[in-house]
C-alpha cells in the first residue's frame, strides 16, 4: 500500500532529496520540512513547509501536522535534534512510523536505518541469547560493497550546508543548529589540525612502537565527539573532559602499576578543546603521566590488538574492540553492552578483571545488527547515495508490512 512521508531534517547532502525522488517514483507520497538554509538548497522537488517558528511551538505544530491524518511516516536523520525530539510523542500519540538514519553502526561502507530511534534509542535487545537464536534462522550476511566514501566530499556538501545557512537566515530566524560552533570555528581547527597531520602520526607511531617494543601492558581510550548526541543525551558526562577525568581517576588508583594509558583523540576532533593539555595536566596531578600516552593519530587495529583492553563512553570504537579480541568496558548506553560482550562491572575493577568477549556471541550479534539495521551505502558520495537510496526504499517498503 502507498505510503505518505513527512521528512524532516536530513544529512547535509542530496541523500533525502534523492530518497524523496525513488519514494515517489514507487507511489509512496513524500513532503519535506525545512528548518534552516541548508535544508533548503538540499530539499530538492516536491511538496516542503518551511518551518520559521520558534523550538518550542514544534509539539503544537507537529501534532497538527499529525492530526491531519496525511501521514502515516516520518523520516529523520539522527533522533536527539532540537527539531527532531518534538516528534517522538507526537508520532506515539498519532500512530505515526518513525524511521530514523545515521551514520553506520557497521564501518565503513553502510549506514543505519532503525525504527523509533538509533544508539541509545535502539530497540535492538540487549539480550545475548536474542542474538543467539536469531543467528541460527537468518539468511547470510552479503558483503558490502564500497562506496567510494572520502572526506572531500563530504567537507564539500557539509561548507555549502553551513553557507546556505548563513545566506537565508534571515528566513528561519529562530533556527539552531544542533553543533554548537560555526563552521569558520570548525574548519580553521581542522585546518590547523591538517598541518599537523604528518607530525601526528609520526608520533602517534613512535608511541605505539615504545609500547609494543618494551611489551607494556596499555590499556586504550578512545575520544569522541564532544557535541556527538552519543556524548551530550547517550552518556553520563558533561562532555569529553569529563569523561577524560572519569577513566584517568580510575587508572590511576586502579589499575596495575605497571600498566599505561593511551588516549586516543577522535580523527575529526578541531582542536577548539585542548584535551592533550587537559589530560596532561590531570595525569601529572594524579602522579601517571609518566604512564599516559595521548596521541592524535595512529593505526588502531594495531593499537586494539595488543591492548590489554579497550573503554569506551559508547563509541563505534567499541565494535572493532571486539573484532580483535579486546577486553571492552561501555561507559554510556550502547547497542553492544551487554554481558558476554562488554565488562558488566564497575570501571575501577575492569582494570584488574576484565575479561575477552565471547567471539560466538560477537558473530552472531554483528550479523544481527547488520541484518537488521544496516543498509549498503553512504550519505555523501554519488555512488554511495545510490546504493543507499536503493536500501533504504526497501527497507521503508519492508517495514509498512512488518
Amino acid at each position: 500500500m502507498p505510503r505518505s512521508f513527512l521528512a524532516l531534517q536530513g544529512t547535509a547532502s542530496p541523500f533525502f532529496s534523492r530518497l524523496a525522488d525513488a519514494l515517489r517514483e514507487r507511489g509512496h507520497s513524500v513532503r519535506r520540512v525545512n528548518f534552516c538554509g541548508g535544508d533548503l538548497v538540499y530539499s530538492g522537488a516536491g511538496e516542503v513547509w518551511n518551518y520559521r517558528g520558534k523550538p518550542a511551538d514544534l509539539p503544537t505544530w507537529y501534532a497538527k501536522v499529525a492530526q491531519t491524518g496525511d501521514f502515516t511516516d516520518v523520516i529523520m536523520f539522527g533522533d536527539c535534534r532540537e527539531v527532531h525530539r518534538h516528534m517522538h510523542p507526537v508520532s506515539q500519540a498519532y500512530g505515526l512510523s518513525v524511521h530514523v538514519f545515521e551514520e553506520g553502526y557497521v564501518r565503513p561502507n553502510w549506514l543505519t536505518l532503525e525504527r523509533c530511534g538509533v544508539n541509545g534509542r535502539s530497540r535492538l535487545p540487549r539480550d545475548p541469547a536474542w542474538y543467539l537464536d536469531q543467528h541460527k534462522v537468518m539468511p547470510p550476511i552479503p558483503v558490502s560493497n564500497s562506496t567510494g566514501y572520502n572526506l572531500f566530499d563530504r567537507a564539500f556538501h557539509d561548507i555549502r550546508y553551513r553557507a546556505a545557512n548563513t545566506l537565508y537566515a534571515a528566513r528561519f530566524p529562530h533556527y539552531r543548529s544542533h553543533r554548537p560552533r560555526g563552521g569558520f570555528f570548525e574548519y580553521s581547527g581542522l585546518a590547523v589540525r591538517a598541518l599537523r597531520d604528518r607530525r601526528h602520526h609520526r608520533d602517534a607511531e613512535q608511541a605505539t612502537r615504545e609500547l609494543l617494543d618494551a611489551g607494556h601492558a596499555y590499556y586504550i581510550f578512545p575520544l569522541q565527539l564532544n557535541s556527538d548526541a552519543q556524548i551530550v543525551v547517550h552518556s553520563p558526562f558533561d562532555g569529553v573532559r569529563d569523561a577524560i577525568d572519569r577513566v584517568l581517576n580510575s587508572f590511576a588508583r586502579h589499575a596495575p602499576s605497571g600498566s599505561w594509558l593511551v588516549i586516543k583523540n577522535h580523527p575529526l576532533d578541531t582542536g577548539l578543546i585542548d584535551y592533550r593539555r587537559h589530560a596532561t595536566k590531570l595525569a601529572r596531578e594524579l602522579g601517571v603521566l609518566d604512564r599516559m600516552r595521548f596521541i592524535d593519530a595512529g593505526h588502531l587495529p594495531t593499537l586494539l590488538e595488543h591492548a590489554r583492553g579497550t573503554v569506551v563512553v559508547n563509541s563505534t570504537v567499541g565494535l572493532s574492540a571486539l573484532h580483535h579480541r579486546s577486553p571492552l568496558i561501555a561507559l554510556g548506553t550502547a547497542i553492544y553492552s551487554m554481558p558476554g560482550l562488554t565488562w558488566q562491572g564497575s570501571l575501577d575493577n575492569f582494570w584488574q578483571h576484565g575479561e575477552q568477549p565471547d567471539m560466538h556471541l560477537y558473530q552472531a550479534f554483528l550479523d544481527c545488527v547488520v541484518h537488521h539495521t544496516q543498509i549498503n551505502g553512504d550519505f555523501y558520495t554519488r555512488t554511495g547515495i545510490a546504493m543507499a537510496t536503493a536500501g533504504a526504499v526497501r527497507r521503508l517498503e519492508a517495514a509498512a508490512h512488518a
